[in-house]
C-alpha cells in the first residue's frame, strides 16, 4: 500500500491550512483546517486537526504514511529546507509518530502543485489528452502563476512575475475599495454595477520567463515582502487616479474597469493555447472569478476546448496537488469526479449529535421539504454526505430556499451578515440550465456564470444579479439533492434552489452535525434538513 499526504499551513504565516491523502492512486480524503479549527482560512495554523481527521476517514494511522509533501519549496522563499522538515516532522510527532523515524517528507514548487489540483478534474483522465494549465494566483514562492503543457508530466512554458501577477492586482484594487484580503470575490460582485466603461485604472505589466525559480539567500528581501510591495505600489496607483472618499457607483465602475484589465490578461493568455490544446485546467485563486470565468468558457466553446476549473482552484487544493504531484505516477491517478472528500456522517450518529443538544429530529418526505420551501418560504440549513473541498457550497453543506423571491434572497443576506447588494447563486438541474440558461456554459462547481434566459428572470428574482447573469451549479449526479431540486420542479415549474455556504459572514462552512446545528441557530434558519430527516427551528 501506497500512502502519500500532502499538507498545508504554517505556524504563524500563510492561509488555507488543509491534509489531502491519496493511497494506491486513488484521493480517499482531502480537509481544511478551517472547518475543524472553526477559524475561517485558518490563518497562520499548521493542519493538525486536517491530519488527524483525513487518516481517520481512510482509517489509517500516521504511521501508515510513507511520504509527506509540502506545496512550497523553501529555497525559493529564502527558508532553510533544514527548518521547514523539523517543523513538518513535529506535527507528526504530535500524532504519535518518531520524528527521527517519521515519513519521507517531498517539497513541490506552488503552481505545480496548483497544476496538479486541477488535472486531477479533468474527466477521462489526463493520459489520452493534450492538456493546457493556467495558474493564476497572488503569488506562489516568488513568482504571480505559470503555464504548463501535460505531455506525460507537466512541462512548464512561462511563469509570470509578481510585478504582473494578476492576483496581487485583484487583492490591491479589492483593498482600495474598502474589502480586505481574502473578500476579493465582493469586487467581482460589486463591478456587475460598474457602467463606466472609459475609467482609467493601472497599467498591468506583462512580465514572464521560462527561468528556473532562483534560490534565495536568508538576508535576500523575502518575496512576501516583495508582494506587499507590489500590491501598495497598485494600491497607490489607484489612489493616485481616483482619490478616497469614493460612491458606491464610482466604486463600482473601477471594480469593473479592474476586472477587464484582469480578464482580457487572461483571454490572452488562454488564446496562445487553444490552437494547441484538447483540454484547458484554469486554476490559482483567481480561477474563482465566476464572470471572467464565462469569457475563457466561452473562448474555449469557440475551438472545441473543454474548460475545467477545479473547485479548489484556491490555496484550498494545492495540498491535495503537492499530494499528487507526490505519487510515483501522478498521470495514473484516478480522477476525482466531484470535491466530496470529507467526512460523512451515518444516519444513527448525525441523528445522535444532533439530538445532543436539545433538539427534535423528525422524519420528512422530499415532498414536505419542497413545500415547506415554496409553501412556507422557509431558509433551511441543508446538510448531507460528504463534506467538500473548496470555498463553494455545492449541496452537501449549504444554506437553501426558493429562488424566485427577492424577498428570501435579501433575508437570506441579513442572517448571514451579507452585503444586502451581493447576488446568490442557485444549484439546478441540467434540463433547468438548459431551459433558463441557454447558450451559456454549465458549471457541476458554481464557477462560470451565465446570462439568464429570456422570460427566466421572474422564475429565478432570488438568483439572479443586476447584470442579468447568475453562476449556477449543474446538479447531474442522483442523489438526495437532486431529488430535492426535481420536486420543487414539479411543484413550482423550476427545478432550482438558491444554494449559499452555510455560514455566517467571517465563519468557516460548517462540517459536523453539532457545527450545523449551532449556526442554524445563530442565524436563525427556520429548518435544518437532510437526507430524509428534519428539525424545526422557528
Amino acid at each position: 500500500m501506497t500512502v502519500i499526504m500532502g499538507v498545508n499551513g504554517f505556524p504563524g504565516v500563510g492561509h488555507d491550512a488543509a491534509a489531502a491523502l491519496v493511497v494506491d492512486g486513488q484521493v480517499v480524503a482531502a480537509v481544511e483546517e478551517e472547518r475543524l479549527l472553526r477559524a475561517k482560512r485558518a490563518y497562520g495554523h499548521p493542519p493538525l486537526k486536517a491530519i488527524d481527521e483525513v487518516l481517520r476517514i481512510a482509517g489509517l494511522h500516521v504511521t501508515d504514511v510513507e511520504s509527506v509533501t509540502y506545496p512550497w519549496l523553501p529555497s525559493a522563499m529564502g527558508v532553510a529546507q533544514t527548518d521547514v522538515e523539523a517543523v513538518l516532522r513535529g506535527w507528526f510527532a504530535a500524532s504519535h509518530a518518531s520524528p527521527d523515524s517519521g515519513p519521507e517528507i517531498r517539497f513541490v514548487e506552488h503552481h505545480l502543485a496548483h497544476a496538479w489540483s486541477g488535472l486531477a478534474f479533468v474527466p477521462g483522465g489526463i493520459r489520452s489528452q493534450r492538456v493546457g494549465v493556467l495558474v493564476l494566483d497572488g503569488s506562489g514562492e516568488s513568482t504571480g502563476g505559470a503555464c504548463y503543457i501535460y505531455d506525460g508530466e507537466p512541462i512548464l512554458q512561462w511563469r509570470l512575475a509578481q510585478s504582473s501577477s494578476l492576483g496581487i492586482y485583484f487583492e490591491a484594487v479589492s483593498y482600495y475599495l474598502g474589502f480586505p484580503w481574502g473578500e476579493e470575490g465582493k469586487t467581482m460582485g460589486l463591478a456587475s454595477y460598474g457602467r463606466d466603461l472609459s475609467l482609467p485604472v493601472p497599467a498591468l505589466p506583462d512580465d514572464r520567463t521560462d527561468a528556473p525559480l532562483p534560490v534565495r539567500g536568508a538576508q535576500e528581501v523575502s518575496p512576501r515582502h516583495v508582494h506587499e510591495s507590489y500590491r501598495m505600489h497598485f494600491i497607490d496607483a489607484f489612489r493616485s487616479l481616483h482619490g478616497d472618499h469614493l460612491s458606491f457607483n464610482r466604486r463600482a465602475d473601477i471594480a469593473l474597469a479592474a476586472q477587464r484589465v484582469v480578464g482580457r490578461r487572461i483571454e490572452e493568455y488562454v488564446t496562445e493555447l487553444l490552437d494547441d490544446i484538447d483540454v484547458l485546467v484554469l486554476t490559482g485563486g483567481i480561477a474563482l472569478n465566476c464572470t471572467i470565468n464565462a469569457e475563457v468558457a466561452a473562448l474555449c466553446g469557440s475551438k472545441g476546448v473543454r474548460l475545467v476549473i477545479p473547485p479548489p482552484a484556491s490555496d484550498t487544493g494545492v495540498a491535495l496537488g503537492s499530494a499528487l504531484a507526490g505519487c510515483p505516477d501522478p498521470g495514473a491517478v484516478t480522477p476525482l469526479p466531484d470535491p466530496f472528500l470529507g467526512r460523512t456522517f451515518e444516519p444513527a450518529s448525525l441523528v445522535r449529535e444532533l439530538q445532543g443538544p436539545g433538539a427534535s429530529v423528525s422524519k420528512i418526505s422530499t415532498e414536505e421539504l419542497a413545500s415547506a420551501l415554496l409553501d412556507g418560504s422557509m431558509i433551511c440549513g441543508w446538510f448531507e454526505g460528504r463534506a467538500e473541498i473548496g470555498p463553494r457550497a455545492l449541496g452537501k453543506r449549504s444554506i437553501i430556499a426558493r429562488p424566485d423571491s427577492a424577498k428570501v434572497r435579501d433575508r437570506i443576506n441579513l442572517v448571514k451578515g451579507r452585503e444586502s447588494w451581493r447576488p446568490l447563486a442557485p444549484s439546478v438541474t441540467p434540463a433547468e440550465f438548459d431551459r433558463s440558461f441557454a447558450g451559456s456554459t454549465p458549471s457541476p462547481h458554481m464557477l462560470i456564470a451565465a446570462t439568464v434566459s429570456p422570460g427566466a428572470a421572474g422564475r429565478l428574482q432570488g438568483v439572479i444579479h443586476v447584470d442579468d447573469t447568475s453562476r449556477p451549479q449543474v446538479v447531474k449526479e442522483p442523489g438526495p439533492y437532486r431529488d430535492l431540486l426535481t420536486m420543487i420542479g414539479a411543484l413550482s415549474g423550476t427545478e432550482a434552489v438558491i444554494c449559499t455556504s452555510f455560514n455566517q459572514a467571517g465563519e468557516p462552512m460548517v462540517y459536523t452535525p453539532a457545527d450545523a446545528i449551532q449556526s442554524a441557530r445563530a442565524m436563525g434558519l427556520d429548518l435544518l434538513a437532510g437526507d430524509g430527516w428534519c428539525i424545526r427551528l422557528t
